[in-house]
């Protein structure tokens, strides 16, 4: 049974906001682009394997988690956590494709791709050790002693997996199932309404790192950050105000409800709170009639009165 489903992180779609906003000649922009592939390329290969666990049977009680965020010693995030009456599974997803050598000392991952260029990232098995051992730990303070399981799993099968430690299970996406129906069951330690209370209790543990505004989390001058209403249709930044519509200069196209989402881009990258000027300024807009139009937007929170009056959105999934 699914306890927490598939669902895109929203620093993702931050990454994404931020990257269409900033010039490409701005010091950070090559990092925040190669950040946001790489997070657009981890959330889909996330999917991929839940969308596989989805189709699992077995023949007990148990709970997925997707991106569960929880605290130990320190904060950690598991990419796919499984829960029932006899174990723990933490699956470390994986979606990097080509030639794959994982070593143990110094602890790396090297990619190499068909035409030979090599890339090395951190390996994935020292990050899997530290979750199962913070789980255990945050397991143990609140006296629930349960066998916790990890496998690295590759999201999809152009990942070749030429040389990795013996000591670790390594899958692709095709074998979980299996790999979980074959999880050793000799001994229960959940009856299941325990099973139940240890899932609502992770539920409620769950707590995501807020990373928003990312002007904050990357250190931008929020000048630097292109403004405008983003077309729709062909991405340009700049929509004109016309009445009951947004035209877009260079496609031709209107559309009602472009601002929408550049209110959310600007929660997302540019500031946490909003008032009128700023929702002019950001918008090109010279009305603040329009501007207040804007911002009765039934998503945003309303604090002050008259001219201190400012708006927040929630926006942690």
């Amino acid at each position: 049974m699914i306890a927490k489903p598939f669902a895109k992180t929203i620093h993702a779609e931050a990454l994404t906001a931020l990257t269409k906003r900033l010039r490409k000649t701005h010091p950070k922009y090559t990092q925040i682009r190669d950040d946001m592939m790489q997070k657009n390329a981890g959330d889909l290969g996330e999917e991929v394997v839940m969308r596989e666990i989805e189709k699992l049977k077995l023949p007990h009680k148990f709970y997925v988690f997707h991106n569960i965020s929880l605290y130990s010693e320190v904060n950690f995030q598991m990419d796919i956590l499984i829960i029932t009456p006899f174990y723990a599974l933490i699956l470390e997803v994986k979606n990097i494709s080509g030639e794959i050598e994982i070593s143990t000392n110094p602890a790396e991952l090297v990619r190499t791709k068909p035409n030979g260029e090599k890339n090395s990232f951190n390996s994935p098995v020292p990050q899997l050790e530290e979750y199962i051992y913070q789980l255990s730990q945050l397991f143990r303070s609140n006296k629930l002693n349960i066998p916790i399981y990890g496998a690295i799993t590759f999201a999809f099968a152009s990942s070749y997996v030429k040389k990795a430690p013996s000591n670790s299970v390594f899958l692709l996406t095709n074998e979980v199932r299996k790999f979980i129906r074959e999880i050793k069951t000799d001994k229960r330690i959940l009856a299941d309404n325990e099973l139940d209370k240890l899932k609502n209790w992770l539920l409620q543990k769950n707590n995501e790192y807020n990373s928003l505004p990312l002007s904050n989390h990357f250190a931008i001058n929020p000048q630097d950050i292109v403004t405008g209403v983003e077309c729709p249709f062909c991405g340009y930044l700049g929509m004109k105000k016309v009445i009951r519509n947004w035209a877009c200069p260079r496609c031709r196209n209107f559309s009602k409800y472009a601002h929408e989402q550049t209110l959310k881009d600007y929660f997302l990258i540019y500031k946490n709170t909003i008032n009128n000027e700023e929702c002019r300024r950001f918008f090109h807009l010279q009305d603040k009639h329009e501007a207040t139009r804007i911002l009765k937007n039934p998503k945003l929170i309303k604090t002050g009165i008259a001219r201190s009056t400012k708006y927040t959105m929630t926006l942690q999934k």
